[in-house]
């Protein structure tokens, strides 16, 4: 209902406004012997009109007005009036310019000069309002008129400077040419640009915290389906990372700022949507099309006043709001795209399958899977298509139809199971305002398909936004700020067999025999391929509500004196359910059976989260002479409850409803609370000499409602300090060459309650379904007693220091930016010393580890043109970052894993690092003696070995290959041989542009991402069919160089001797079909591999039309676009596997898409 009001309002206002002039403008001004830039000042404070002018007005002259609510225009005839400058209203601009532009001091050379003229545009062919000409070296200048236009006298040879806000300076030399047309290229850097920060805005040019920032024109025309994406490459040290089971419909990428800051948890950033705290779900269920501009903030100092949710670092996303003194303007944009998987490899055909299949069974001592007359049929069916029906192929015995070594068909199930299919995207919004209030309301569509055959319709997503924001002036020194945001997100996917989901095809379809039938000859599906559990056993839905409700108030108290305070209130809904069916067959026989894995039950979930924060500041700000002061204090307050029921339900009445009423078989209930609560108070304090030195003081005192009493605040400081060099009067001599200087340094501490779990204080009791004890035949329930509490456990600290270097040169064309960060992540939960254990139980974890994370990061840009019309940039970045462990509670320096899959710490050990054995060579008869014994013993890692298997080396040269205890003091064997962490991150943004004459525009952009270096080590049947680590159904036998390059000797099986040849010195070593396999692919430097990488992520061809053109169908912009996403890919890996979704390869492909789209405002 709030929505629905929201959007009646802004639609009933779209229709009423009215465009505004200076005239309906009325301004309050009582100022005595004031200075004119003060004036002006005011009048923007009070209007939304900007003043543009150059050093030839005197904004130093003093005033004096007493005028109440009178015209803005009465106002400038009152303070002009007398005097040699005249104004000219412009949209949103007032231009300032003297009638006698000359200085005096140049009326000789003004004299002896030739008069020259121009116009000033930026690529958009749309003339710069209030550009400064000036003559190198002189004061002579001018300022550009309304339409661009400027005519100024100088002398032969001179040498024109071009500038304006927001654009890249250029100098134009006068010769034989005395008319110029001058085109200016956006600076997307610019110094005067307002970057939002944290709780406000800053200058660019003042920033002393480390922070990048992507506006939205980065991110037009690129069609991704959620906002995280369009972060890749735009920003630095920002990690991505495929999410589990790959990139399934609706799953979005996992994202870290620096890298990994926790030992055993995740460390997403915190996400703050226009001032709001979010999580980054919120983020990504965001309209990407609705989002103006994102601040990346990464050191301790720069996020510091939002606390212990910002330990990670930020993403401060500011979304789009309407345009004061703005008509209605009215955008769409939509874009059809063709998804297609890529890295897919081709599956082996059935004889060549059935060969290598068999050598596989010889060498692990088991029956061939294949007789010779099957061989012989499977061969003849594949030479001689058609000649044999589905009922030779598929014979069946009776009980069963044939799947495995019992049916003779050739199919390749990647390619039978994936496919391209079509997705769409369409937004619609309309912005606009008065002098009082602006608007903003957009709603937006998006549907992704899988890629999955058979289930079109249970593999998808989709998501419906609606966003709208309303700013109003309430009065002169009262702003009302009101933002609604709702989305309805649906992700749909099948069951299949054992509930297992699109985990089941991949690891069928990557791993299939390709002898397996699709059908059998009765019609049904045949039981093996996986293809009737997809269509037939059911699916998942996941259905979430999100609706943010957000009201704030802006109060001007007194001059430089400023206050805020907004409410948020968020409600989440999430509705998940998987409906299972069973799937039916038919025997040979006739007799019906049910597909295994399959069965008829409900199962559903139900979450409920309600948030709500209040935050508020207050701001002053002072300038004395050079002397600027301004200092904020702030206080918030937030709390989120959560509540889940879920429920299950066996045996439906009618399978194919979704009614646990009708349930005839057990049904099961649980329920799930989770509340937590923060607050705190903050400050900041900000000082600048001259716009030269800058020092920047925050704290933050935090209280959270995870701890127990006195250990629940934590007070967390830090600090900025800057020097902008290139304000300083030594610099003048290289200012033109050397733009802009500034060396920053910041230094903070944050506190971090991370992903703890609440209550942990509170002595609490778990309930078990089955005890030890059997009563009647059955497991009784109990309550198991409260362990040991750690009363004192409290915040984890993490401690950065950032040194970073600015600069600009060549008229700010080339822009560099470097910096050094050194983080300490310290009173990290760790492991306690271990109690005697008489003790009974174990003692509780306690805030007792530490790593340190060094790193840098990097950005160069340029940007320049060919000619006036053709324009061009090009951008680099590079991150990196290594973290180390400096302490860690354990009785032994172990290494690897815990049984349940987590990393073993100790005292030294990096992030990442591998543990393995070297790879001398191949076995050969000679490392064997006469009884058939190795030379040098490798039976602790298998008692049986032949040539053609690996031969590790014997590192501690005891006469045999073992892994010690498996510690740093005791490795046996095995050595650190790799690093699995991306190291050196980069994006590369190439960009050209041309501008046809009455012709529009025609923009190429391309984005390369990569990794410069990454160790893989990959030991499983995806990677290589003879690993022994999978079932013998999942055998993923490819047919490409790497599954055919391996050993094959005179012991090897005659005809696949005679159908491949000998191969001896192949890549992998001898293939076994069971566990035995294993041995060769213990983690070892043979098969590490380099997952460095580099990918075209994006490419985009833009055309502009010409405004003379669209005009004429009221268009105000029309472009029309393609867009390719991971159109190609280099790497050290092998083809079929994917450097960013590499895991076990079994997992939903990497996508490329081809997408066509259309820009249109009215």
């Amino acid at each position: 209902m709030k929505i629905t009001t929201l959007f009646l309002f802004v639609l009933i206002f779209c229709l009423h406004a009215e465009n505004t002039n200076s005239q309906n403008v009325r301004v309050t001004l009582k100022q005595s012997n004031a200075e004119l830039e003060n004036v002006l000042s005011d009048i923007e404070k009070q209007t939304d009109y900007f003043f543009v002018y150059n050093k030839y007005v005197n904004v130093n002259r003093k005033v004096s007005l007493d005028l109440n609510k009178r015209p803005l225009e009465e106002v400038l005839e009152h303070l002009f009036k007398g005097t040699d400058v005249k104004y000219a209203v412009d949209g949103a601009y007032i231009i300032l310019s003297p009638q006698n532009t000359m200085n005096n001091s140049t009326s000789l050379i003004t004299q002896q000069g030739r008069k020259v003229s121009g116009m000033v545009k930026d690529m958009n062919g749309e003339p710069i309002i209030g550009a400064n000409i000036i003559e190198k070296g002189t004061t002579n200048g001018v300022i550009t008129d309304i339409s661009g236009a400027f005519n100024m006298n100088v002398p032969e040879g001179a040498v024109l400077q071009i500038s304006y806000i927001g654009y890249l300076s250029k100098e134009v030399k006068v010769g034989k040419d005395t008319s110029f047309e001058i085109v200016l290229l956006e600076d997307n850097q610019t110094l005067d640009e307002v970057v939002v920060v944290a709780y406000g805005t800053q200058k660019r040019s003042n920033l002393t915290g480390s922070v990048d920032v992507v506006r939205s024109k980065d991110l037009e025309n690129r069609p991704v389906t959620s906002a995280s994406s369009m972060l890749q490459g735009k920003a630095t040290s920002i990690t991505f990372s495929t999410p589990t089971g790959g990139n399934t419909p609706g799953k979005n990428p996992t994202i870290q700022i620096r890298g990994q800051a926790a030992l055993n948890e995740s460390t997403p950033p915190l996400v703050v949507i226009d001032g709001i705290p979010s999580e980054m779900a919120d983020f990504n269920a965001l309209n990407p099309n609705d989002v103006e501009s994102i601040s990346v903030l990464k050191d301790a100092a720069a996020s510091a006043v939002y606390g212990a949710r910002a330990p990670y670092g930020v993403l401060m996303i500011t979304t789009k709001m309407g345009r004061r003194n703005e008509k209605p303007t009215i955008t769409y944009s939509g874009n059809y795209g063709v998804v297609t998987p890529v890295n897919m490899p081709r599956m082996a055909d059935s004889y060549t399958f059935g060969l290598m299949k068999n050598q596989s069974k010889i060498n692990a001592k088991m029956p061939r899977a294949f007789t010779d007359d099957q061989l012989d049929f499977i061969l003849d069916n594949i030479q001689n298509p058609g000649k044999y029906t589905l009922s030779d192929l598929v014979p069946g015995d009776g009980n069963d139809w044939g799947w495995g070594n019992k049916s003779y068909c050739n199919n390749d199930f990647i390619d039978i199971w994936l496919r391209s299919s079509f997705r769409h995207q369409h937004d619609l919004s309309v912005r606009g305002g008065n002098d009082k209030t602006s608007y903003f309301v957009s709603t937006g569509y998006v549907y992704q398909p899988g890629i999955l055959n058979y289930v079109e319709d249970i593999d998808n997503y989709s998501r419906f936004n609606i966003n709208g924001g309303l700013e109003t002036d309430i009065t002169s020194w009262l702003k009302l700020t009101y933002r609604s945001r709702y989305s309805y997100e649906t992700t749909k996917e099948p069951a299949f067999e054992y509930n297992q989901g699109r985990q089941r095809v991949y690891d069928f379809a990557f791993g299939a025999w390709p002898v397996t039938p699709i059908v059998n000859p009765d019609g049904y599906y045949n039981e093996g391929n996986r293809i009737g559990t997809g269509v037939g056993a059911g699916h998942r839905t996941d259905m979430q509500h999100r609706l943010d409700n957000i009201l704030a108030l802006d109060f001007n108290i007194a001059k430089g004196w400023t206050a805020h305070v907004d409410g948020t209130w968020r409600m989440n809904f999430q509705d998940y359910q998987t409906l299972r069916k069973p799937v039916y067959g038919l025997r040979p026989s006739g007799d019906q059976f049910t597909f295994g894995g399959t069965e008829s039950s409900l199962a559903k979930q139900t979450g409920m989260t309600k948030y709500w924060t209040i935050q508020g500041y207050t701001a002053y700000e002072h300038q004395i002479k050079k002397h600027n002061f301004r200092i904020q204090l702030g206080a918030q307050a937030e709390e989120n409850t959560y509540r889940e029921l879920s429920g299950t339900a066996k045996d439906l009445f009618v399978p194919d409803m979704d009614a646990v009423s009708i349930a005839q078989g057990i049904r099961t209930f649980d329920d799930k609370i989770n509340d937590w609560a923060t607050a705190g108070f903050f400050g900041r304090i900000n000082y600048n000499f001259d716009e030269r030195y800058f020092v920047e003081l925050n704290g933050r005192y935090d209280g959270s409602g995870r701890y127990s009493k006195g250990s629940q605040w934590g007070f967390f400081p830090s600090a900025f300090a800057a020097w902008n060099m290139s304000n300083e009067s030594f610099w003048d001599g290289i200012k033109d060459v050397v733009n802009f200087s500034k060396l920053k340094a910041s230094y903070g501490t944050l506190g971090n309650q991370g992903n703890s779990a609440g209550y942990l204080h509170i002595p609490t009791m778990e309930v078990k379904s089955e005890s030890d004890w059997i009563f009647n035949g059955s497991r009784l329930p109990y309550v198991k007693t409260p362990g040991i509490l750690n009363m004192s456990r409290t915040w984890e600290k993490i401690t950065t220091l950032d040194v970073g270097l600015e600069m600009r040169f060549l008229n700010n064309q080339l822009s560099a930016e470097i910096g050094y960060f050194n983080r300490r992540s310290w009173d990290i939960i760790g492991p306690p010393t271990p109690k005697a254990a008489v003790l009974g139980t174990t003692a509780p974890q306690v805030n007792n580890a530490e790593f340190v994370t060094n790193g840098f990061e990097m950005q160069l840009s340029w940007r320049d043109q060919f000619s006036k019309r053709w324009d061009y940039s090009a951008s680099f970045n590079l991150a990196d970052g290594r973290s180390k462990v400096t302490k860690y509670n354990t009785s032994s320096n172990s290494f690897g894993q815990t049984s349940d899959g987590k990393e073993k710490w100790y005292v030294g050990k990096v992030f990442g690092e591998v543990w393995g054995y070297k790879v001398d060579r191949f076995l050969t008869k000679d490392d064997f003696d006469e009884n058939g014994k190795l030379l040098v013993d490798q039976s602790k890692i298998h008692a049986n070995w032949y040539p053609g298997d690996v031969k590790y080396e014997d590192l501690d040269g005891d006469g045999e290959i073992t892994p010690g205890n498996s510690t740093v003091e005791e490795p046996g064997d095995k050595r650190i041989i790799g690093n699995t962490t991306p190291r050196f991150r980069y994006g590369i943004n190439l960009s050209t542009g041309y501008e046809f004459e009455k012709a529009g525009r025609l923009d190429l952009s391309l984005f390369f991402e990569g990794v410069a270096k990454r160790d893989l080590f990959m030991d499983n049947s995806f990677y290589f069919w003879g690993t022994g680590v999978s079932n013998s159904f999942a055998s993923s036998v490819y047919d490409n160089k790497w599954h055919m390059d391996f050993y094959r000797d005179e012991t090897t099986e005659a005809r696949l001797l005679e159908y491949m040849g000998e191969n001896i010195n192949s890549y992998f070593p001898r293939p076994y079909d069971n566990a035995e396999g294993k041995k060769n692919f213990q983690t070892n430097t043979k098969y590490l591999l380099s997952g460095a990488y580099i990918r075209l992520k994006n490419l985009q061809l833009t055309y502009t039309l010409p405004k003379h053109l669209i005009s004429k169908a009221g268009m105000s912009n029309c472009r029309v676009y393609f867009s390719g996403e991971n159109l190609f890919v280099l790497s050290g890996l092998p083809s079929y596997i994917d450097p960013e979704a590499v895991g076990g390869g079994r997992m939903y492909p990497q996508q490329a898409v081809y997408s066509f789209g259309v820009n249109v405002s009215f």
